[in-house]
């Protein structure tokens, strides 16, 4: 069973969306089964790198859906946006400082629980904002 699970109650309902972001949890899961492992350093950077990576394409997808539809809140969520990123930055920094095996777990339960938090409440927030064209 995986430590970090993509839930139903995660859903958004829109299915590209849904699906970035159960990638977004199977990077955490890949990187937290490779600490796990006992994989090379180098190893835990490429699966960061990755992440961080996939974040900002997530990031950018999201955001130009939600500015399809002129989406009131898309500034609140492109500052959300950037702040993560700048956190995962932070720890990709420090795993390639020579930290990464301290870095990895709390990278995952950051990413985890920032994910689930902003999902719950920002993200959802757009699912209806689409469904009714806009604001």
């Amino acid at each position: 069973m995986a430590l970090y699970e993509f839930t139903e109650e995660l859903s958004v309902g829109i299915t590209g969306m849904d699906n970035h972001h159960r990638k977004l949890f199977d990077i955490m899961n890949k990187l937290h089964e490779a600490m796990k492992g006992g994989k090379s350093e180098e190893v835990l950077i490429g699966i960061i790198k990755e992440m961080s990576d996939y974040t900002r394409y997530h990031f950018d997808e999201e955001e130009a859906l939600m500015a399809s539809v002129n989406y009131v809140g898309l500034p609140a969520q492109k500052a959300a946006h950037k702040a993560f990123i700048a956190k995962i930055d932070e720890f990709k920094d420090q795993a390639e400082g020579g930290m990464a095996i301290f870095v990895v777990t709390k990278l995952a339960s950051t990413a985890a629980d920032w994910l689930k938090k902003h999902i719950m409440v920002m993200d959802k927030q757009y699912t209806e904002a689409l469904k009714s064209g806009g604001n």
